[in-house]
C-alpha cells in the first residue's frame, strides 16, 4: 500500500509539533520515522493511525485520502511501545481479539490466528496468559494480533524500547523477517538509530517538527543532508576548517583546521569561505609514512569494548574520537601517548551547518 503524507501540520496549542511534512512510502516498503524524543515522530504515526488529526495537509492511501475515515476502519494493524496485551485473554484470544471485532468467527478465526501464531513463532502457545510470556513472547503477540487482520499498513511506535539489549537485536531480526515475508508497508517509529539502521529500507530523520533527510540507511550515514542529521546518525567528529583553495575540475579543496592543511573531495566550495567537514571515529587511523593528511595528537582517554577500543584524542585544538579494532593487545595507546593520525582525501563529508 502507497502512503502519501501532503503538508501535515500538526498543532498543540502554540506548538507546532510537526511542520509542514511531505513523504511518500512505497508499497511493501519498511520506512522508519527517527528522532529524538520530542521531534514529532510518534503525532505524525498516529495520525496515519487516524488516532489524531492534522491541522493541515492530507494523508493518502493507495492515492485515496482517509482523513474522514476513523481510525477503527482505515485497515491498519499497529503494535504500541508497551505491546497493550488483555491480561485476563490468553495469547490465542488476544490475537482474535481484532478478527472478533470485525465479525470473524468459527473455523476462519481458529485457522488466521494459528497461521499468524507460527509465523512469529509462537505455535502451542496459544492457551498462555501474558504474565506466563517472556518480554520478547509478549512482543510477538502484540506483533502478530496486528497482522492477524491482513491491514493495509502496519505501523509500529517504539516497539522494542522495553527489551533488554540482547532480546532487541534478536527481535528487529524478527520483525524484519517477518515484514519482508508478508511485503506489507510498515511505518516504524523509534529514536534508536542503530535499531533504525538495521530494519530499514529508508529513514526519515525528523528533528523539531521538521523532516531533516529522507534516504537509505547507507546514504544518511554517510551522506548526511546536514550537522544534526551526521550527529544523529552515530558517533562523528565536525571539523570546522577555513577553504583555502577549491579545484572544480577535481572536486577538491585544501582547507586549513587548527596548524595543518588539509586535502579532500568537497564536491564544491569557495576559497575564503568555512567549510564543515565530518569524520566517523573509524575514518580517522594511525598514520604510516607517506600517509597524506597528517596530524599530531595526544591520546586522553581510552574506552575498551572488546573488538574495538575508542580514545579521546586532544588534536588540531579539540577533542576527536578516534575508534580502533583491537587487534593486539601490546598495541594499545594509553592516556599521555603521542600519536601520529590521518585520514584518506576521500574520507570526510561536508555538511550544512
Amino acid at each position: 500500500m502507497l502512503v502519501e503524507l501532503k503538508g501535515i501540520v500538526k498543532k498543540f496549542g502554540q506548538n507546532t509539533v510537526v511542520n509542514h511534512v511531505d513523504l511518500l512510502i512505497r508499497d511493501g516498503e519498511f520506512f522508519t520515522l527517527l528522532g529524538p524524543s520530542g521531534c514529532g515522530k510518534t503525532t505524525l504515526l498516529r495520525m496515519i493511525a487516524g488516532f489524531n488529526d492534522p491541522d493541515e495537509g492530507d494523508i493518502l492511501f493507495g492515492g485515496e485520502s482517509v482523513l474522514h475515515l476513523p481510525a477503527h476502519r482505515r485497515d491498519t494493524g499497529m503494535v504500541f511501545q508497551n505491546y497493550a496485551l488483555f491480561p485476563h485473554l490468553s495469547v490465542a484470544e488476544n490475537v482474535a481479539y481484532g478478527l472478533k471485532a470485525r465479525g470473524v468467527r468459527g473455523r476462519e478465526m481458529k485457522d488466521r490466528v494459528a497461521a499468524i501464531l507460527d509465523a512469529v513463532q509462537l505455535g502451542g502457545m496459544e492457551s498462555r496468559y501474558p504474565r506466563q510470556l517472556s518480554g520478547g513472547q509478549q512482543q510477538r503477540v502484540a506483533l502478530a494480533r496486528a497482522l492477524v487482520i491482513r491491514p493495509r499498513v502496519l505501523l509500529m511506535d517504539e516497539p522494542l524500547s522495553n527489551l533488554d539489549a540482547k532480546l532487541r537485536v534478536s527481535m528487529r531480526e524478527e520483525i524484519r523477517r517477518i515484514q519482508q515475508t508478508l511485503g506489507i508497508t510498515t511505518v516504524y517509529v523509534t529514536h534508536d538509530q542503530e535499531e533504525a539502521m538495521a530494519v530499514s529500507d529508508r529513514i526519515a530523520i525528523f528533528y523539531a517538527g521538521h523532516l531533516q533527510q529522507v534516504a537509505s540507511p547507507a546514504a544518511i550515514y554517510f551522506s548526511p543532508a546536514n550537522r544534526f542529521t551526521a550527529e544523529f546518525m552515530g558517533s562523528c567528529n565536525i571539523l570546522e576548517t577555513a577553504c583555502t583553495a577549491f579545484d572544480a575540475a577535481s572536486g577538491m579543496a585544501t582547507a586549513t583546521a587548527g596548524d595543518r592543511e588539509f586535502v579532500f573531495l568537497a564536491g564544491e566550495a569557495e576559497p575564503g569561505a568555512p567549510l564543515h567537514i565530518m569524520l566517523r571515529p573509524d575514518w580517522i587511523t594511525p598514520a604510516g609514512p607517506d600517509s597524506v593528511n597528517r596530524f599530531g595528537g595526544t591520546i586522553r582517554e581510552r574506552m575498551f569494548l572488546g573488538d574495538s577500543i575508542v580514545y579521546q584524542v586532544e588534536a588540531l585544538g579539540r577533542i576527536l574520537r578516534v575508534d580502533m579494532p583491537s587487534l593486539n593487545r601490546a598495541e594499545m595507546f594509553v592516556p599521555g601517548d603521542p600519536v601520529e593520525l590521518c585520514f584518506a582525501p576521500e574520507s570526510p563529508v561536508t555538511v550544512r551547518a
